[in-house]
């Protein structure tokens, strides 16, 4: 049986690899970096299925979980809308969780080489799991954790040009993730705080200011675009290929979602049953159709919540009781 190598050991690789070891294979990811780390991450799970997460074996990590089942949504410094959500999501810290999927991988069997960046060259068996690639890009994304917030629910604010979400997550701390359009007058020494008062988020900056940030949970990452990615290679799972806006808070399921997709493909070539062109092609073709109602959408409603047009449609739609949000929900995660 060929073995598997995984590059890039976050979210979809991390989860990837777990369920490949269930499937009996042999896997090898190479991280770049270690762990535990802060990465831009909203840090909720939205839309994969429970019984999802049970078959690829990474459901005990969401134990210690947040579940929000609230949303609420500011235009500006204004509430239009708090609504149940038609799905629970679970609240957990990227730090916490990467750390938990590794140790899951190695005590299933796998080898986790850290520290160690690969260079982009294809091969069969090899799978890219990098996330998104700078190139040039008018977005930058922020997050940090703020510390002794009880959150009930989710929040998401928009602002003039970029919107931020506010989640709870484990041991009592907040994620604070946003992403705006890249503006070089913003004060670097306070890049959120900066970046709120641009984008007319007063309140918003206001409770901010009284939060006691973790500054080491600090992290940008600027230069990259949304939709389709520059594929580093043949096969790509989560981010490295395609990249949902962070508005529609399914990143991280699509990310999951992706490794569940490709795990029979990948088993099928690693037991000589497709040749690697085969497992590429119709990994794609189920991917294409598995993600292409929510990424559609998701691509026509983020320029809308960016023009000033469609911040008053929708305040006014929100506020009148005819905001479709559940039939939205839905669509941006079947």
């Amino acid at each position: 049986m060929k073995c598997i190598e995984i590059v890039g050991g976050g979210l979809s690789g991390l989860s990837l690899g777990i369920f490949l070891r269930r499937l009996g294979v042999g896997v090898r990811i190479v991280e770049a970096a270690a762990y535990p780390r802060h990465k831009v991450c909203g840090e909720f799970v939205c839309g994969v299925s429970p019984e999802v997460m049970q078959e690829m074996g990474i459901a005990p990590v969401f134990d210690r979980a947040l579940c929000h089942r609230n949303m609420s949504w500011w235009i500006g410094n204004d509430l239009v809308m708090s609504e149940g959500l038609p799905q629970t999501a679970y609240g957990l810290s990227r730090f916490f969780m990467d750390r938990q999927l590794a140790k899951m991988f190695v005590e299933a069997g796998g080898e986790l080489v850290q520290g160690q960046r690969m260079e982009l060259d294809d091969a069969p068996g090899r799978v890219w799991a990098i996330g998104k690639r700078k190139r040039r890009g008018k977005w930058i994304g922020l997050k940090v954790h703020v510390l002794g917030v009880a959150m009930d629910g989710l929040e998401m604010h928009v602002g003039k040009r970029g919107y931020l979400g506010v989640c709870g997550v484990e041991e009592s701390r907040a994620n604070c993730c946003g992403l705006f359009q890249i503006d070089k007058g913003v004060d670097r020494k306070n890049l959120l705080a900066s970046y709120l008062e641009l984008n007319g988020m007063d309140d918003l900056l206001e409770r901010f200011r009284g939060w006691r940030e973790d500054k080491a949970s600090l992290c940008a990452t600027a230069g990259f675009s949304m939709g389709a990615q520059q594929r580093p290679g043949r096969f790509c799972v989560g981010d490295s290929n395609f990249l949902i806006p962070p508005f529609t808070g399914n990143g991280m399921s699509m990310a999951i979602e992706s490794a569940w997709i490709a795990g029979p493909w990948l088993a099928k070539y690693a037991k000589g049953e497709l040749d690697w062109i085969q497992a590429s092609q119709r990994y794609d073709a189920c991917c294409a159709t598995h993600f292409k109602k929510r990424t559609s959408l998701a691509g026509g409603l983020h320029p809308l919540l960016l023009s000033r047009f469609g911040r008053h449609l929708v305040k006014w739609s929100a506020k009148a009781g005819v905001l479709p949000f559940e039939s939205l929900f839905t669509h941006l995660r079947t």
